[in-house]
């Protein structure tokens, strides 16, 4: 079964864990084609080792030449005229939250034809939706015109997905939740939906490529140097972890920042750092490729993420499969990553306080920076290796684990490095 994938503005900067799921499907022999809404911007695009040549092969359903739309259409009409009734009567009948629904739902049954006829021509038998929201509805439209099925992935809260939710996810094949909260909503709010529609399919980070350095950084040697890594956004909290770095720096502590990431609170913050007087103490790095990241990892003595809400937070688990002490927030699924005290430490979000205590507490202990290293990269190879979630999916759709496997699929030599450690 060829395998379409439907991923909304590929390749952005945070859809390094699809391309990685993308990867083991293809090693594992599942044949995949990428299909996409639209090119993202300039300021979204990712800057992965991976996103030109993706971005080269990847069929993208807007901007389409007039004249092929019109042709589309029309051969929609003429090939599938009951579909299309079904595929309008969709416009009509699906309850988003913006209302009339039609002027959300008309525009995508115009570029449905292209998008179906295209897939018919390279043989798709079934769309995987790294999306609830417009690109869900167009696998619907799809699903109406040619009947070609679809499943869904949800990494975001339920609500913010703009509506038809029950029609959405009584509609596809399958949806995976990537946390046991989401998981949870949906069989809550949702209970008409059969156990065999809903199912947990965390993702992860590849612990092969994302390892730690031979030899950890030493803080005592000078500056306590300290990482994160996520969307310039208000959601993430990097004011707090500012104010919380100008907090340790009043006290005495020598302790630097950088911030890497990109986002639409990217100026508001740069006039924070320069209004404490922190330029010479935090720097802004901008989006980098993965590669670049893993380099700064390997230079950090601690990773810390101050998010106010987290569905799951990739950028935990890539810092912990580095071996490098992670702080975090005990705020939407982030807690299913790190247990506190153990792996990890957790803090409530929006406290600078706490979150100071937190940061203090890694630089003064060697042996707690020892433990977090190492307990938090033998948790992440154990539970969040990005292949048992790739797994989940192609048993979802093949029938079986890739090459007889189980469902917690692993690397066995790195289960027997982090054994050995």
């Amino acid at each position: 079964m060829k395998i379409g994938y439907l991923i909304p503005e590929f390749p952005g900067q945070t859809h390094i864990w699809m391309w990685r799921e993308i990867i083991h499907m293809r090693e594992w022999g599942a044949e995949i084609d990428i299909f996409s809404t639209r090119e993202p911007d300039a300021k979204t695009q990712a800057k992965h080792a991976f996103a030109q040549a993706a971005s080269d092969k990847t069929y993208y359903l807007w901007p389409q030449p007039s004249l092929k739309l019109i042709r589309d259409i029309a051969w929609a009409i003429a090939q599938h005229p009951k579909g299309f009734l079904e595929m309008l009567k969709l416009c009509f009948t699906l309850d988003l939250k913006k209302q009339p629904a039609w002027k959300e739902t008309l525009p995508l049954a115009l570029l449905t034809p292209a998008l179906a006829k295209e897939a018919l021509n390279r043989d798709i038998q079934h769309f995987h939706v790294h999306s609830c929201s417009r690109s869900a509805v167009l696998a619907m439209m799809v699903k109406r015109l040619v009947g070609i099925p679809f499943s869904m992935t949800l990494n975001a809260k339920i609500e913010g997905w703009g509506g038809a939710m029950e029609q959405k996810f009584l509609d596809a094949a399958f949806t995976i939740s990537i946390t046991d909260w989401l998981l949870a909503q949906m069989k809550s709010d949702y209970q008409q939906l059969d156990d065999d529609k809903a199912l947990l399919g965390r993702i992860g980070v590849d612990t092969t490529k994302w390892y730690p350095a031979e030899t950890l950084p030493n803080p005592e040697d000078g500056e306590f140097r300290l990482i994160t890594v996520g969307r310039l956004h208000p959601c993430k909290g990097h004011d707090i972890l500012i104010k919380t770095v100008k907090r340790l720096l009043d006290s005495g502590r020598d302790i630097t920042l950088k911030i890497v990431g990109s986002g639409p609170i990217e100026q508001e913050l740069k006039a924070l750092v320069k209004t404490l007087g922190l330029s010479e103490k935090i720097t802004f790095t901008g989006s980098l490729s993965e590669d670049q990241i893993i380099e700064l990892m390997h230079q950090s003595h601690a990773f810390a993420l101050a998010s106010h809400a987290e569905a799951l937070g990739v950028v935990y688990m890539e810092a912990m499969s580095m071996g490098v002490p992670t702080i975090g927030t005990n705020a939407g699924g982030v807690t299913e990553i790190i247990s506190d005290q153990q792996d990890g430490l957790l803090v409530p979000p929006r406290d600078e306080v706490a979150l100071q205590a937190a940061i203090e507490r890694v630089m003064d202990d060697p042996g707690l920076r020892k433990q977090l290293s190492e307990n938090g990269r033998r948790s992440i190879v154990e539970r969040f290796d990005s292949r048992i979630g790739a797994a989940t999916l192609y048993q979802k759709l093949y029938g079986e684990y890739p090459n007889g496997e189980s469902a917690a699929v692993r690397v066995s030599e790195e289960k027997a490095a982090v054994a050995g450690s």
